[in-house]
C-alpha cells in the first residue's frame, strides 16, 4: 500500500503534537517541521487542512501555534 507524503507528514505532525500535549502550550510550525524533517511550506497546508477537519486547535499572535 502507498501512502502519499501529505498523509504521511500529516499522521508525523499529529504525533509530534501529542507528545508535546502535556507542555500547555503550543507548538510553532517551525519546532514540529524541524523535529519531524517536513518543509515548513508544506507543513502549513497540511495543518490547515487538519484544523478544517476539526483534529487540532490553533492559536494566534507571537506566542502562538498548534
Amino acid at each position: 500500500m502507498r501512502i502519499s507524503a501529505k498523509a504521511e507528514y500529516a499522521c508525523l505532525a499529529v504525533i509530534a503534537l501529542a507528545e508535546r500535549y502535556d507542555e500547555n502550550r503550543p507548538v510553532t510550525i517551525r519546532e514540529i517541521a524541524s523535529a519531524q524533517s517536513i518543509p515548513e511550506t508544506f507543513l502549513t497546508q497540511i495543518l490547515l487542512k487538519l484544523k478544517g477537519a476539526g483534529l487540532v486547535h490553533s492559536t494566534r499572535g507571537s506566542a502562538g501555534g498548534y
